[in-house]
Parts: C-alpha cells; structure tokens; sequence
C-alpha cells in the first residue's frame, strides 16, 4: 500500500502492519469486521483503509488534526469513502454504535524524545501505557453493538486492562524483546 507521509503523524511501523495483517485474516471469521467499524488513532488511516478494503462502512477519528488531513488524503487516493473525523476517543460519533471498534493505541510509558507534540500522543498511552486503553475500554460498550469486538493492538510494555471483557488472542510478534500482540476483546456475560 502506497502511503503519503507527514513528519507531524505516526508513520505506520511493525504494530501497524501486524494490526492490519491480523485483521484480514480475521475478516472470514468475524463478519463485524465488514459492517459498521469505528478507529479510534487512525494516524495515516492504514488501519481504516484496510477495513475499507474488506468491506467495512469505516468511520475513523483522531485527536491530531495533521492525522485526519492525512488519512483524507489517503483515502483519496486509494478511491476508498472513509468517515473521518478530529477529536478524542467516542467524542466525534456521539451516541453511534458500530459492530466493531479498532484500535493501534498509544501504548509506550512516557520516555521517549519526540520533536512533536503529536507523535508523543501518538504513542504515550499514559504513565504506565495503559491509561488511554483503559479510557477507551471504558466507552466502548456505549458504542458497542451487542455481540460486537473491539480489536486491540496491545504491548507487553503496558500496563493492565480493566476487567469485565473476554480476550481473544491473535497473532503475537517479539519486537527486539517488546512481545506486540492483537486481541478481539468482547464483553463479558458475567460483566
């Protein structure tokens, strides 16, 4: 896939493509991946344009404002509709649900050295990693349709998910000691 770049949005790396990979192979078996599915971080849009790709009616959000013109014009030029739309988690779809809801969080501890404001919240989840995943998870099942996932790209360097969701397990790739995994989570009959 041919991509337009910008310094200012997160380049698609290893967790991108693995997120995406996971997914089209998933797509025969879990057909919320070809209804209504909402990205959460589309950053360049690789993610939403995969889920185009197989069918799905994309919706794709994001806080940077460089990322939302990116993915705009990468779906442009892929000939692919995609909904897209700035702001912070569920803020820009209001009260919308969706058969799935996607994500490749920001999932690093704080650390790294970063020249822009927006890759650091690209890829800082919080003080431990976890923290904008555990934001996500809690408004996830008040955009969730029922029997719906939402699909995770998850590291071995945060920290802890809440409870009350059954965790599928995908695939799973060691990254120089960084164990970067895919995981369908669903909520849980007894949550």
């Amino acid at each position: 896939m041919d991509l337009r770049k910008d310094g200012r949005v997160y380049e698609p790396a290893e967790d991108s493509w693995l997120l995406c990979a996971t997914l089209e192979r998933a797509a025969t078996r879990f057909p919320e991946l070809h209804g209504t599915v909402l990205e959460l971080g589309t950053g360049s849009g690789i993610v939403a344009l995969t889920l185009a790709a197989l069918g799905g009616a994309v919706t794709a959000t994001d806080l940077n404002p460089h990322a939302i013109a990116l993915a705009r014009r990468n779906a442009r030029a892929a000939g692919h509709h995609i909904e897209l739309s700035q702001g912070d988690l569920f803020e820009p779809v209001g009260d919308r649900r969706f058969d799935a809801i996607v994500c490749n969080p920001p999932y690093l501890p704080p650390g790294g050295k970063y020249d822009d404001r927006w890759l650091a919240l690209a890829v800082e989840g919080g003080p431990t990693g976890a923290e904008f995943t555990q934001r996500l998870l809690t408004g996830a099942p008040h955009h969730l349709r029922p029997g719906g996932g939402v699909w995770l790209l998850l590291s071995s360097l945060m920290g802890e998910l809440p409870e009350g969701w059954e965790r599928e397990r995908f695939d799973e790739q060691n990254f120089d000691g960084e164990i970067l995994r895919v995981e369908r989570l669903s909520l849980s009959v007894s949550g």
